[in-house]
């Protein structure tokens, strides 16, 4: 009688989670773009047409939408 032996199948990495990962990029590129839009639209109404204010407004607004795109991240793709 032969015994058979079942051979020790190398572990597979793990898949990537790629969609996952560009579901985040786009919550936090969403936010970026509409958090500069809002700075904008302030700075718009606050400095009456002034360019500078608008573009400061803008960067202001892309920077919050950062990181609050991050806090929406975080709170909703918990490992």
């Amino acid at each position: 009688m032969s015994h058979t032996k079942k051979k020790k199948h190398p572990e597979h990495p793990p898949v990537p989670q790629i969609k996952k990962d560009i579901k985040k990029y786009r919550v936090i590129a969403v936010a970026i773009i509409f958090f500069s839009l809002f700075g904008a639209g302030i700075a718009f109404f606050a400095a009456d047409n002034n360019y500078v204010w608008l573009l400061t407004g803008g960067l202001i607004g892309a920077i919050c939408g950062y990181f609050f795109g991050r806090q929406i991240v975080n709170g909703l793709f918990k490992n």
